[in-house]
């Protein structure tokens, strides 16, 4: 084509632009926002250890791990109250109060005018024990060295929220899923949304009748011997 009939095309003995015009997203508006009841926009600072109440008998206690607390999937806290962005547990995993700390100060430091988050999560209320280093074996359990907070796959950990895009909210919460020990993702509303059509466009046009239930409700291959509590509670999805 001609340089001087760049862009431009003949048709019909017509002629019509090539390039058009350019199509740009619809602006975002804050319209729908909910903001928190209590009117707090900053992270608010978890405590170290859980208060105990000695006028009431409540004395500070040592514990197994309770590796129980992070098996499965959380049930309750997996949609978002505020409906825009968060962090969410991949699987279990328990969060220390310094990953509390480390989290509060980087995010406080990112929000802007107008912009907020909230835990979604308890304090830290799980003690972990530790000896000494150099002591020898027995003795008995070791003094509580600090406190964890158990999660579970899907549970939601935090939400930010206010004015501010997924561009912006998926910018500085991305690198703060590495802090933790556990896998966990950066979630938004749209996400969540979009997860959940694509598992009721499969299970709508699911046509294989041997899924888990019809296994379990006939006891196929004798499953029942072989399958674990939580695999059928969970249908495999989840160790």
């Amino acid at each position: 084509m001609n340089s001087s009939l760049r862009g431009l095309c003949r048709t019909a003995g017509q002629v019509v632009s090539s390039r058009g015009m350019k199509k740009y997203p619809f602006p975002v508006t804050f319209e729908k926002v909910t903001w928190p009841p209590d009117g707090e926009l900053k992270l608010a600072a978890m405590p170290m250890e859980p208060v105990y109440n000695m006028e009431a008998g409540e004395l500070k206690y040592k514990t197994s791990k309770r590796m129980i607390e992070t098996r499965g999937v959380e049930e309750i806290h997996t949609e978002l109250v505020h409906e825009q962005f968060g962090l969410a547990a991949i699987s279990g995993g328990f969060i220390s109060s310094h990953d509390f700390k480390f989290l509060q100060d980087r995010i406080n430091k990112n929000l802007i005018d107008k912009q907020f988050a909230v835990w979604r999560v308890d304090a830290p209320w799980l003690p972990r024990t530790k000896k000494a280093q150099g002591t020898r074996l027995g003795g008995g359990k070791g003094s509580i060295s600090h406190y964890v907070t158990p999660v579970k796959a899907n549970r939601i950990i935090l939400e930010v929220g206010g004015h501010i895009t997924e561009i912006e909210a998926q910018a500085y919460l991305s690198y703060l899923c590495e802090r933790f020990s556990f896998p966990v993702e950066f979630v938004s509303q749209r996400i969540l949304d979009q997860r959940r059509a694509e598992q009721d466009l499969v299970t709508k046009c699911n046509q294989n009748p041997f899924n888990w239930e019809t296994v379990m409700k006939y006891n196929m291959q004798n499953c029942s011997s072989w399958l674990s509590e939580y695999d059928m509670a969970w249908k495999g999805k989840y160790r």
